[in-house]
């Protein structure tokens, strides 16, 4: 039979195993929990629709997704990215959007009325902006109209000394090459060709020959604009 001075020793034992358990159960609580990093806004890229390319005054057919990241990599959301398309470089569907859970965030980009390249920052908190370019092309033609050659006169069958010139441009003013231009007259004159293109300048030019009667004649300058000509005309005089 155990004495109560045993009883008494046992239960003393039993309390300081259970505390050595209890500060043992904590270490290794405390030695296994691992705290996860705060994630800090670090990268910002632009994900899909750079480099596309699109008629002046008209919207990209992609949308323009930019994507902010964390230290590690991983998305962030909740981030406000701002879109700022430079000067003459058009607009933005809207100019500030907050990223979603995969980290992303996009608009549509409606290009400027200049025809060459624009381009667009895209920015979040003190991160250094990202860049997204695009081409603007020119539109259909718009306008014919005359750059030089006209009102000459010369005798009749002779070469005009100053050549003919038109320039083709859009609805905006920008010049579109490689456009071709129909030349034709009254007076049974002759052209150095009966078509020409215009260059980089959206200019086209052709030599004239007057025909072998007196008089006035008219030179006719034409482009095609679905399937409708659009024209205009000199006005030389042959002695």
């Amino acid at each position: 039979m155990i004495d109560t001075f045993s009883r008494k020793r046992f239960d003393a034992t039993d309390v300081v195993i259970a505390s050595c358990l209890t500060l043992l159960s904590i270490t290794a609580c405390s030695n296994d929990s691992t705290t996860a990093p705060t994630p800090v806004l670090t990268n910002i890229t632009i994900s899909s629709g750079g480099a596309q390319n699109a008629v002046v005054g008209s919207a990209l057919a992609s949308p323009v997704v930019a994507k902010v990241t964390d230290q590690s990599g991983n998305p962030i959301s909740g981030i406000i990215i701002t879109f700022t398309p430079s000067a003459s470089s058009g607009s933005v569907s809207a100019t500030q959007v907050t990223t979603d859970t995969s980290g992303t965030a996009s608009v549509t980009w409606t290009l400027g009325t200049v025809a060459g390249t624009d381009s667009m920052s895209v920015t979040a908190g003190s991160l250094s902006p990202a860049t997204v370019v695009a081409s603007a092309s020119p539109g259909a033609p718009a306008a014919l109209t005359i750059v030089g050659g006209n009102n000459q006169s010369a005798p009749i069958d002779s070469t005009l000394s100053t050549t003919l010139q038109v320039k083709v441009t859009d609805q905006f003013g920008n010049v579109i090459p490689n456009t071709v231009v129909s030349w034709t007259d009254d007076s049974g004159g002759m052209f150095s060709t009966s078509s020409t293109l215009t260059d980089a300048t959206g200019i086209a030019t052709v030599q004239y020959t007057l025909g072998p009667t007196p008089g006035v004649e008219d030179v006719t300058a034409s482009v095609s604009v679905a399937g409708a000509p659009m024209s205009t005309s000199f006005t030389e005089t042959g002695n």
